[in-house]
């Protein structure tokens, strides 16, 4: 199967799955139009991408009636990858696919068409490599740091660490909510990884989400507020093999950015 097709087989995937969302997030118009921009977009017949939508719609209840063929390995193995992203997810993967940005040498296209082909190559299991884990070291230390200082801003603590909504504090002012994520590490220098739920709520809180790295939690740590990370700062996107997706800010990017 040609590497265009492979790709083209996520974006049917999400087509499929989320149905009308899709389309209308998509914002090509309406279907025809979105496969016609599609097959514009990956060279690919128009039709092909309706027909690999329906391929993956027994799995979803759409359009199901018809087609009784099983799927094929490729499908499964893109629909096993993708089965527990969400929409915004699994979009913003679709969307890189179709964007110019997207090129053959990405460690992104390489994991995506290793998947669709059912193999796999030393980068597809590249990873970022973390520092020693000091995640609860360092929220304990601006639990400690916010009661004496009230910063990044004067208002009430809330800790939001078990709830998994993308950012471990809330602080409420009688107008605001503003959300801060906590990053550490043990040494001076080094890089840090966040989820993409907490990416994607930094993308959307904007102004009211802070980024707070703490560094040299081993001997004299140094607090460092960063407001708005996602207009700021611009991390690489990982997609590992299940998929997951994370965003790593690299050590030059957190040394160069000054309050």
């Amino acid at each position: 199967m040609e590497d265009n097709h492979k790709l083209g087989l996520y974006v049917s995937y999400y087509l499929s799955r989320f149905d009308e969302e899709a389309y209308q997030n998509l914002g090509y118009g309406n279907q025809l139009e979105t496969h016609n921009m599609i097959g514009e977009l990956l060279s690919v017949n128009p039709h092909t991408v309706k027909n690999w939508r329906d391929e993956f719609d027994p799995l979803f209840e759409h359009r199901a009636g018809w087609y009784q063929r099983p799927m094929s390995p490729s499908r499964v193995k893109v629909a096993q990858a993708l089965e527990h992203l969400d929409e915004l997810q699994i979009q913003g993967i679709v969307k890189d696919i179709l964007s110019e940005k997207m090129n053959d040498e990405s460690d992104e296209v390489e994991l995506l068409l290793a998947i669709a082909s059912d193999k796999t190559n030393d980068k597809s299991k590249r990873n970022f490599i973390l520092r020693t884990p000091t995640g609860k070291a360092a929220e304990e230390y601006f639990q400690n740091y916010y009661f004496k200082n009230k910063k990044p801003i004067v208002g009430n603590l809330i800790d939001c660490r078990d709830l998994g909504v993308g950012y471990d504090f809330r602080i409420e002012t009688l107008t605001e909510k503003y959300f801060v994520e906590v990053k550490g590490m043990s040494e001076l220098t080094g890089g840090v990884l966040l989820t993409d739920k907490e990416w994607t709520v930094a993308q959307m809180e904007e102004e009211n989400y802070f980024l707070c790295i703490i560094s040299n939690l081993n001997e004299k740590p140094e607090l460092k507020f960063i407001q708005n990370p996602a207009h700021k700062l611009n991390p690489k996107k990982n997609i590992y093999t299940s998929i997951q997706i994370s965003w790593s800010l690299s050590q030059n990017q957190i040394s160069a950015f000054n309050d």
